[in-house]
């Protein structure tokens, strides 16, 4: 990433990730796995949708900007971290654009439902590869371009659809009880076909999953 590109990162904001949260508030204690500089857990914790939160990062400096404003943060990946965190106190799992990140998400998603109390939450959000700004190049252009950020992030090691991040976090032993998508508000305007459009048009997908 780009110098720009990390401080970006340290204090990206989240409101459509809260927002999605909010709706099912509040949580008493929560983790964000992949906290960044703690600017998505701070905040919730200053709405009251979280009473703490602590954070698991991988960069060093982010992670220690994220101790500033968080209860705990434990620096390195979440396969590194595993072994050292009380999951079984937490109400709410947080992965924010994470998951296409990790190396076997599968393995992950059933660590984190096998760590977890019964009735633990797994609140996530993915890149939508199914955009039209990915599919019409693909068709048309023969092209399939990664970037330095977005949905064609180059880090990105998996992707995903609306339904087949439903079918891999059922597969884990999740069972998604709430999904929404992240777009442009013109696309949820009363006359237009919010529906048929959004497999093509949303960003991201946000789910909220429960043990089971």
């Amino acid at each position: 990433m780009s110098s720009s590109d990390i401080a970006k990162y340290y204090v990206a904001q989240r409101p459509e990730f809260i927002d999605f949260v909010k709706a099912e508030a509040p949580f008493a204690r929560a983790i964000d796995i992949g906290c960044a500089g703690g600017r998505l857990g701070s905040e919730l914790v200053r709405q009251g949708i979280v009473g703490s939160c602590d954070g698991i990062e991988p960069f060093p400096d982010a992670a220690a900007l994220a101790s500033q404003s968080l209860n705990r943060v434990w620096t390195g990946s979440l396969e590194a971290n595993a072994d050292h965190v009380p999951w079984q106190e937490y109400e709410l799992l947080m992965m924010a654009d994470v998951l296409e990140h990790v190396v076997d998400p599968w393995a992950a998603l059933r660590f984190l439902h096998q760590a977890t109390a019964p009735g633990c939450r797994l609140v996530l959000s993915v890149p939508n590869i199914r955009h039209y700004k990915v599919l019409l190049p693909l068709l048309f252009k023969d092209e399939f371009r990664y970037r330095d950020h977005g949905i064609m992030d180059s880090t990105h090691l998996h992707f995903y659809t609306g339904s087949s991040i439903v079918e891999t976090l059922n597969e884990c032993g999740w069972k998604v009880t709430r999904r929404d998508s992240h777009m442009k508000r013109s696309y949820r305007r009363w006359y237009m076909p919010t529906r048929l459009l959004e497999p093509f048009v949303a960003v991201q997908y946000l789910l909220m999953a429960e043990k089971q």
